[in-house]
């Protein structure tokens, strides 16, 4: 079994090679020649052999009708070939260049496929695992699912357009290498609710006593706060009401400790949790991982900012 699993592994090292060869990394590939692969599918392998057969019953027989009925046959299975190349010949594929995911979720890539002409029965999909997408009314975009397992700032694996067109015989295909790479974060793992930081306990009590306190008259400051009563009194010194201002939250700091393996990755995914958490109640919060710091704020590029952090961690 080892044996086999290494020689499996070589050929698929060498054929990615090869691959890599005929179609280096781009971001927008138009297909041509070199790059389009056409295989008999299953019902065209069974139609070969029903043509092989009827060719060599007629010869065997010498029946002029047989022999005519697999000439016949031939000469759709070469309509077949060529309608089949021609589909995908001259297409233009390109996809979305930022993308973001969680791990263990679905990715949906937006996948654009531009031709001048009406192109028939495409089907896209990045892993035979997944169902392909097809392309309908003619329309130039397409969502490709893409699964995701590990976290990181992964390359876009090679992306597969085929095409059953136009009878199912043949299987026309392309694999592409798009230079695009997609960004997948740790997992949210819930956790404990958040506490805030900033003590609350005595906070109405204390504004409601400092709520009207008294300082002395500024520029700028609004006759409706003014003491008339008290610059009746003491017209030298006039004085107005003044409302403390609201403390501000103290904002939190979530750290990664100094682990690796299973222990990294459940303290990556509670981190990542967190942060959505202080993120929806627009509390400032920093992060601490493997000796950077990135300071205290709140915000969808600072999430973003801190969610890339866990997952190159």
């Amino acid at each position: 079994m080892s044996a086999m699993k290494s020689v499996r592994h070589q050929f698929k090292h060498w054929f990615n090679n090869w691959l890599d060869k005929r179609q280096p990394k781009a971001r927008t590939v138009t297909l041509s020649q070199k790059i389009i692969y056409i295989l008999p599918s299953k019902f065209g392998l069974w139609y070969i052999l029903l043509l092989i057969l009827l060719y060599l019953l007629g010869t065997n027989y010498q029946n002029n009708l047989i022999l005519l009925m697999s000439y016949m046959l031939f000469s759709v299975l070469l309509l077949a070939l060529v309608l089949a190349w021609r589909n995908l010949h001259g297409l233009t594929v390109s996809c979305a260049p930022v993308l973001s995911a969680y791990a263990e979720e679905v990715l949906m890539v937006p996948v654009s496929l531009h031709s001048p002409q009406p192109r028939q029965q495409l089907q896209c999909n990045f892993s035979t695992n997944q169902p392909p997408s097809i392309l309908e009314d003619n329309r130039q975009q397409l969502m490709v699912p893409l699964p995701t397992t590990k976290r990181g700032f992964l390359p876009l694996p090679r992306l597969t357009v085929h095409s059953y067109f136009p009878f199912g015989l043949f299987n026309c295909k392309s694999l592409l290498n798009l230079d695009y790479h997609y960004w997948v974060f740790p997992k949210p793992l819930a956790t404990d609710p958040v506490v805030l930081n900033s003590d609350t306990s005595g906070s109405k009590n204390n504004s409601s006593e400092d709520f009207d306190t008294i300082r002395s008259y500024q520029a700028g400051d609004s006759l409706k706060l003014m003491l008339w009563k008290r610059l009746a009194r003491d017209p030298a010194n006039p004085a107005v009401k003044h409302a403390p201002s609201t403390p501000q939250p103290e904002p939190d700091w979530i750290t990664i400790p100094s682990v690796s393996g299973a222990a990294l990755e459940l303290a990556l995914s509670k981190a990542c949790y967190l942060m959505i958490q202080l993120e929806q109640r627009s509390k400032p919060y920093g992060l601490r991982i493997k000796g950077t710091s990135i300071s205290p704020s709140c915000g969808q590029p600072h999430l973003e900012r801190c969610l890339r952090e866990l997952a190159l961690c």
